[in-house]
Parts: structure tokens; C-alpha cells; sequence
């Protein structure tokens, strides 16, 4: 089964309403947790992960009251302790700091901090998605395609799935008998 489920939802849900409280525990309730990809942009599939950031409220550049690093350790301190989280691994050398974390023992979850510039993107695509659910469907299978041939990730030198997702509306534009504006 490729498509996402109510239970997946369900759990995506859960997952995040816990970060939420995780998060105003650590830093107070003027930070937020917010959520990108596949889950937010109408891309997902069974056992896709979670993408979110913690950033502040009303706060178009995540504001810098916080260092990336200090929020990541404050999360650390606090997630260790919660018994529906499983603390994978703390990436804190790299630009933006990742704590990749398990919930429930079932959901994947990368959770960034001050990361702002994946926002714009998950509202495109999932704008996208809203004017053609046709589109969530091939940009899904496309993924799938790309994954199983070896040619999706960035980090491993290919095209992102943000990329090839762009490529299958550009498609889609194009193609008088699909009529994506």
C-alpha cells in the first residue's frame, strides 16, 4: 500500500501535538513547531517521515533569540524523557541542525530548528495539490519511480523529491490535455 492512511494521519497528528508541548516546555509557548514535506505539502505515502522546525511565533526569519544549537540540546534534555519518543540522533554538525527521532516507535521524525526556508515550498506544492488532486497521485508515483531507480536525494548527488515533484507539474502545464495552470 503506497497511499497514506487515516492511522498514518493519526499518528502524524499525535507526533506533532506532543512536539508542540515538548517545545513550549523547552523554550515557552511564544516558539512553534511547524511542519514541512511530504506530510504538509500532500505528497505523503505510507510510512512517510515527519519534517518540521521549531521556530517562533510571528517570526518571518525563526528569530535568533535562540542559536539552533542551544534549542536542539534543550529538546534533547527534554525529549530523553518522554517515553513516546526515541532520540535517534542529534545532528549538530551540519547547517541546520537535525534531531532525528522515532515517536511511538513507528514514525520517523526530523525535526529542525529556525529552519524557515522549506516553508514557502511545502505551501507551493500543497497549492498545487489543492487546484489538481490529479497531480498528488503522479507526483507520488514519480517518487516512487525515482526511489526504486536510484535517483532521488539530494545528498547522494540527485535530484531532490521537491525537483522532481516541480518537473511533474511542469509537465502537467504543459500538457494541453492535463491543463495545469
Amino acid at each position: 500500500e503506497t497511499r497514506i492512511t487515516r492511522d498514518d494521519v493519526c499518528l502524524a497528528h499525535s507526533c506533532l501535538t506532543e512536539l508542540t508541548h515538548a517545545v513550549t516546555q523547552a523554550v515557552g509557548p511564544s516558539w512553534q513547531v511547524r511542519v514541512f514535506g511530504s506530510i504538509a505539502n500532500g505528497f505523503a505515502r505510507h510510512g512517510s517521515d515527519v519534517d518540521a522546525t521549531c521556530i517562533r511565533k510571528n517570526s518571518p526569519d525563526g528569530c535568533p533569540e535562540h542559536s539552533s544549537q542551544d534549542l536542539l540540546e534543550h529538546m534533547v534534555a527534554l525529549l530523553k524523557h518522554n517515553p513516546n519518543f526515541q532520540i535517534i540522533e542529534a545532528v549538530k554538525a551540519a547547517r541546520i541542525p537535525i534531531l532525528r527521532l522515532k515517536f511511538g516507535r513507528a514514525l520517523d521524525v526530523d525535526l529542525s530548528f529556525q529552519n524557515v526556508e522549506p516553508l514557502p515550498n511545502t505551501q507551493l506544492l500543497r497549492a498545487y495539490v489543492d487546484l489538481s488532486p490529479r497531480l498528488q497521485d503522479l507526483g507520488v508515483l514519480v517518487k516512487i519511480w525515482a526511489e526504486a531507480a536510484g535517483v532521488c536525494g539530494a545528498p547522494k548527488g540527485h535530484l531532490s523529491a521537491y525537483s522532481l515533484t516541480l518537473m511533474a507539474i511542469y509537465f502537467m502545464q504543459v500538457d494541453p490535455s492535463l491543463c495545469l495552470p
